[in-house]
Protein backbone atom coordinates (compact mmCIF):
# COMPACT_ATOMS: atom_id res chain seq x y z
CA UNK A 1 0.00 0.00 0.00
CA UNK A 2 2.85 2.40 0.81
CA UNK A 3 4.60 1.58 -2.45
CA UNK A 4 1.96 3.47 -4.43
CA UNK A 5 2.95 6.70 -2.66
CA UNK A 6 6.74 6.51 -3.03
CA UNK A 7 6.95 7.84 -6.57
CA UNK A 8 8.22 11.33 -7.24
CA UNK A 9 10.81 13.68 -5.84
CA UNK A 10 11.86 13.14 -2.23
CA UNK A 11 10.04 15.58 -0.01
CA UNK A 12 7.07 15.78 -2.38
CA UNK A 13 6.03 12.13 -2.41
CA UNK A 14 2.81 10.93 -0.88
CA UNK A 15 4.63 9.33 2.04
CA UNK A 16 6.43 12.59 2.75
CA UNK A 17 3.19 14.58 2.65
CA UNK A 18 1.50 12.11 5.00
CA UNK A 19 4.30 12.46 7.54
CA UNK A 20 4.16 16.25 7.32
CA UNK A 21 0.38 16.26 7.67
CA UNK A 22 0.57 13.96 10.69
CA UNK A 23 3.06 16.28 12.35
CA UNK A 24 0.83 19.29 11.75
CA UNK A 25 -2.12 17.34 13.16
CA UNK A 26 -0.25 16.61 16.39
CA UNK A 27 0.70 20.27 16.69
CA UNK A 28 -2.90 21.36 16.16
CA UNK A 29 -4.09 18.90 18.81
CA UNK A 30 -1.67 20.40 21.30
CA UNK A 31 -3.21 23.82 20.72
CA UNK A 32 -6.84 22.67 20.48
CA UNK A 33 -8.64 19.95 22.45
CA UNK A 34 -11.49 19.67 19.95
CA UNK A 35 -12.04 16.64 17.73
CA UNK A 36 -10.19 17.88 14.66
CA UNK A 37 -10.10 14.49 12.97
CA UNK A 38 -13.84 14.07 13.45
CA UNK A 39 -14.56 17.47 11.93
CA UNK A 40 -12.34 16.67 8.97
CA UNK A 41 -13.90 13.23 8.52
CA UNK A 42 -17.47 14.54 8.64
CA UNK A 43 -16.98 17.76 6.70
CA UNK A 44 -14.58 16.69 3.96
CA UNK A 45 -14.88 12.89 3.57
CA UNK A 46 -18.31 11.47 4.40
CA UNK A 47 -20.52 14.60 4.12
CA UNK A 48 -23.00 12.99 6.50
CA UNK A 49 -22.93 9.60 4.77
CA UNK A 50 -25.72 7.33 6.08
CA UNK A 51 -26.77 10.10 8.48
CA UNK A 52 -23.36 10.08 10.15
CA UNK A 53 -23.27 13.37 12.04
CA UNK A 54 -21.20 13.44 15.20
CA UNK A 55 -22.39 14.94 18.48
CA UNK A 56 -21.26 18.56 18.88
CA UNK A 57 -18.46 19.16 21.38
CA UNK A 58 -20.67 21.24 23.68
CA UNK A 59 -23.34 18.51 23.88
CA UNK A 60 -20.67 15.84 24.47
CA UNK A 61 -19.21 17.92 27.30
CA UNK A 62 -22.63 18.37 28.91
CA UNK A 63 -23.51 14.67 28.72
CA UNK A 64 -20.17 13.72 30.25
CA UNK A 65 -20.66 16.13 33.14
CA UNK A 66 -24.15 14.83 34.01
CA UNK A 67 -23.43 11.11 33.56
CA UNK A 68 -19.86 10.51 34.79
CA UNK A 69 -19.01 10.40 38.50
CA UNK A 70 -15.81 12.42 39.04
CA UNK A 71 -15.23 10.83 42.47
CA UNK A 72 -15.31 7.19 41.32
CA UNK A 73 -12.05 5.28 41.76
CA UNK A 74 -10.90 1.73 40.93
CA UNK A 75 -11.22 -0.68 43.85
CA UNK A 76 -10.11 -4.25 44.56
CA UNK A 77 -8.08 -4.30 41.39
CA UNK A 78 -11.15 -3.69 39.23
CA UNK A 79 -10.98 -0.73 36.83
CA UNK A 80 -13.76 1.74 36.18
CA UNK A 81 -15.14 1.41 32.66
CA UNK A 82 -16.84 4.12 30.63
CA UNK A 83 -18.43 2.47 27.60
CA UNK A 84 -19.73 4.27 24.51
CA UNK A 85 -21.46 1.64 22.28
CA UNK A 86 -21.54 3.96 19.23
CA UNK A 87 -18.50 6.14 19.83
CA UNK A 88 -18.06 7.68 16.37
CA UNK A 89 -14.68 9.43 16.56
CA UNK A 90 -14.50 9.29 20.36
CA UNK A 91 -15.84 12.71 21.36
CA UNK A 92 -17.91 11.42 24.26
CA UNK A 93 -14.98 9.39 25.57
CA UNK A 94 -12.61 12.35 25.41
CA UNK A 95 -14.99 14.52 27.40
CA UNK A 96 -15.65 11.71 29.90
CA UNK A 97 -11.90 11.31 30.49
CA UNK A 98 -11.72 14.99 31.46
CA UNK A 99 -14.41 14.49 34.12
CA UNK A 100 -12.80 11.34 35.55
CA UNK A 101 -9.27 10.63 34.32
CA UNK A 102 -9.11 7.46 36.46
CA UNK A 103 -11.62 5.61 34.28
CA UNK A 104 -10.69 3.26 31.46
CA UNK A 105 -12.43 4.11 28.20
CA UNK A 106 -14.23 1.65 25.92
CA UNK A 107 -15.41 2.76 22.50
CA UNK A 108 -17.27 0.66 19.98
CA UNK A 109 -18.50 1.54 16.49
CA UNK A 110 -19.61 -0.31 13.38
CA UNK A 111 -17.59 1.91 11.02
CA UNK A 112 -13.92 0.81 10.90
CA UNK A 113 -12.83 4.30 9.86
CA UNK A 114 -14.37 5.81 12.97
CA UNK A 115 -12.75 3.12 15.10
CA UNK A 116 -9.30 4.02 13.79
CA UNK A 117 -9.93 7.74 14.31
CA UNK A 118 -11.03 7.07 17.88
CA UNK A 119 -7.87 5.07 18.53
CA UNK A 120 -5.75 7.96 17.21
CA UNK A 121 -7.70 10.51 19.24
CA UNK A 122 -7.25 8.55 22.46
CA UNK A 123 -3.65 7.60 21.76
CA UNK A 124 -2.43 11.10 20.92
CA UNK A 125 -4.06 12.44 24.08
CA UNK A 126 -2.50 9.78 26.34
CA UNK A 127 -5.81 8.12 27.23
CA UNK A 128 -6.10 4.47 28.28
CA UNK A 129 -8.80 2.22 26.92
CA UNK A 130 -10.10 -0.07 24.21
CA UNK A 131 -11.63 0.59 20.81
CA UNK A 132 -13.61 -2.19 19.14
CA UNK A 133 -15.00 -2.38 15.63
CA UNK A 134 -18.32 -4.18 15.73
CA UNK A 135 -22.08 -4.05 16.02
CA UNK A 136 -23.08 -3.24 19.60
CA UNK A 137 -26.61 -4.63 19.10
CA UNK A 138 -25.84 -7.99 17.51
CA UNK A 139 -22.52 -8.51 19.33
CA UNK A 140 -20.58 -9.11 16.11
CA UNK A 141 -16.98 -7.83 16.28
CA UNK A 142 -14.22 -7.49 13.66
CA UNK A 143 -11.09 -6.16 15.36
CA UNK A 144 -9.98 -4.21 18.41
CA UNK A 145 -7.26 -1.84 19.56
CA UNK A 146 -5.66 -1.42 22.97
CA UNK A 147 -4.82 2.19 23.74
CA UNK A 148 -2.13 3.16 26.24
CA UNK A 149 1.62 3.25 26.84
CA UNK A 150 2.00 -0.51 27.17
CA UNK A 151 4.62 -3.16 26.50
CA UNK A 152 3.55 -6.03 24.26
CA UNK A 153 5.09 -9.03 22.58
CA UNK A 154 5.75 -8.94 18.84
CA UNK A 155 7.47 -11.35 16.44
CA UNK A 156 10.51 -9.07 16.72
CA UNK A 157 10.56 -9.02 20.52
CA UNK A 158 9.12 -6.82 23.25
CA UNK A 159 7.87 -3.48 21.98
CA UNK A 160 6.25 -0.46 23.52
CA UNK A 161 3.42 1.26 21.71
CA UNK A 162 0.47 3.57 22.19
CA UNK A 163 -1.95 1.81 19.82
CA UNK A 164 -1.78 -1.92 19.24
CA UNK A 165 -4.14 -4.62 18.02
CA UNK A 166 -5.76 -6.79 20.65
CA UNK A 167 -7.69 -10.08 20.57
CA UNK A 168 -11.44 -9.65 20.81
CA UNK A 169 -11.80 -12.13 23.67
CA UNK A 170 -9.41 -10.07 25.81
CA UNK A 171 -11.42 -6.86 25.53
CA UNK A 172 -13.83 -5.74 28.26
CA UNK A 173 -16.64 -5.87 25.68
CA UNK A 174 -16.47 -9.66 25.77
CA UNK A 175 -16.90 -9.56 29.56
CA UNK A 176 -19.79 -7.11 29.27
CA UNK A 177 -21.43 -9.30 26.61
CA UNK A 178 -21.17 -12.41 28.79
CA UNK A 179 -22.71 -10.54 31.71
CA UNK A 180 -25.54 -9.29 29.54
CA UNK A 181 -26.25 -12.76 28.16
CA UNK A 182 -26.26 -14.15 31.71
CA UNK A 183 -28.73 -11.54 32.89
CA UNK A 184 -30.98 -12.20 29.88
CA UNK A 185 -30.86 -15.96 30.53
CA UNK A 186 -31.91 -15.45 34.14
CA UNK A 187 -34.77 -13.21 33.01
CA UNK A 188 -36.07 -15.85 30.58
CA UNK A 189 -35.84 -18.54 33.25
CA UNK A 190 -37.87 -16.40 35.66
CA UNK A 191 -40.56 -15.89 33.02
CA UNK A 192 -40.69 -19.62 32.31
CA UNK A 193 -41.35 -20.33 36.00
CA UNK A 194 -44.40 -18.06 36.09
CA UNK A 195 -47.68 -19.94 36.50
CA UNK A 196 -50.07 -20.07 33.60
CA UNK A 197 -53.31 -18.08 34.08
CA UNK A 198 -56.29 -19.91 35.55
CA UNK A 199 -58.94 -21.21 33.11
CA UNK A 200 -61.79 -21.21 35.65
CA UNK A 201 -63.42 -18.06 34.31
CA UNK A 202 -63.04 -18.87 30.63
CA UNK A 203 -66.55 -19.28 29.09
CA UNK A 204 -67.49 -22.68 27.64
CA UNK A 205 -68.53 -22.77 23.98
CA UNK A 206 -71.65 -24.95 23.40
CA UNK A 207 -72.29 -26.31 19.94
CA UNK A 208 -75.88 -26.04 18.63
CA UNK A 209 -77.36 -29.48 17.77
CA UNK A 210 -78.26 -30.09 14.13
CA UNK A 211 -81.96 -30.73 14.90
CA UNK A 212 -82.19 -27.30 16.57
CA UNK A 213 -80.48 -25.67 13.60
CA UNK A 214 -83.10 -27.25 11.27
CA UNK A 215 -85.91 -25.72 13.33
CA UNK A 216 -84.46 -22.22 13.06
CA UNK A 217 -86.06 -21.36 9.65
CA UNK A 218 -89.49 -22.46 10.93
CA UNK A 219 -89.15 -20.42 14.12
CA UNK A 220 -88.16 -17.39 12.10
CA UNK A 221 -91.20 -17.77 9.83
CA UNK A 222 -93.51 -18.11 12.84
CA UNK A 223 -92.05 -14.96 14.29
CA UNK A 224 -92.74 -13.04 11.09
CA UNK A 225 -96.38 -14.27 11.07
CA UNK A 226 -96.87 -13.08 14.61
CA UNK A 227 -95.47 -9.68 13.72
CA UNK A 228 -97.91 -9.36 10.80
CA UNK A 229 -100.94 -10.31 12.95
CA UNK A 230 -100.03 -7.80 15.64
CA UNK A 231 -99.29 -4.95 13.22
CA UNK A 232 -101.53 -1.81 13.56
CA UNK A 233 -104.40 -1.49 11.01
CA UNK A 234 -103.82 0.61 7.94
CA UNK A 235 -106.07 3.55 6.86
CA UNK A 236 -108.35 1.31 4.73
CA UNK A 237 -109.22 -0.78 7.80
CA UNK A 238 -110.27 2.19 9.92
CA UNK A 239 -113.97 2.50 10.78
CA UNK A 240 -115.96 5.68 10.68
CA UNK A 241 -115.47 6.15 14.41
CA UNK A 242 -111.73 5.87 13.92
CA UNK A 243 -111.35 8.52 11.26
CA UNK A 244 -108.13 10.43 11.67
CA UNK A 245 -108.30 13.89 13.04
CA UNK A 246 -107.49 16.86 10.88
CA UNK A 247 -104.01 18.21 11.38
CA UNK A 248 -103.90 21.00 13.85
CA UNK A 249 -103.40 24.45 12.41
CA UNK A 250 -100.80 26.83 13.74
CA UNK A 251 -102.34 29.43 15.98
CA UNK A 252 -102.30 33.00 14.79
CA UNK A 253 -100.05 34.99 17.00
CA UNK A 254 -100.90 38.47 15.67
Amino acid sequence: MVGRHTKGKKGERGVDLMARMFGELIGAMDDNEDDLLGDLFQGAITYGEDGQYFTPDGVSRLMAQISVDPEARPSAGKPIYIHDPCCGTGRMLLEASKVNPHAELIGQDIDPRCVKITAINLGLRSRYGWVICGNSLSGETQFAYRIGSLFHETPNGLRRGVIREAPIDQTPVATIARGTRGAAQELFEEKAELKTPSLEHVPTIIEVPQWLARLEPGLAAAGRTEQVSTAPPCESQLTSSQEPEEPRKQQTLF
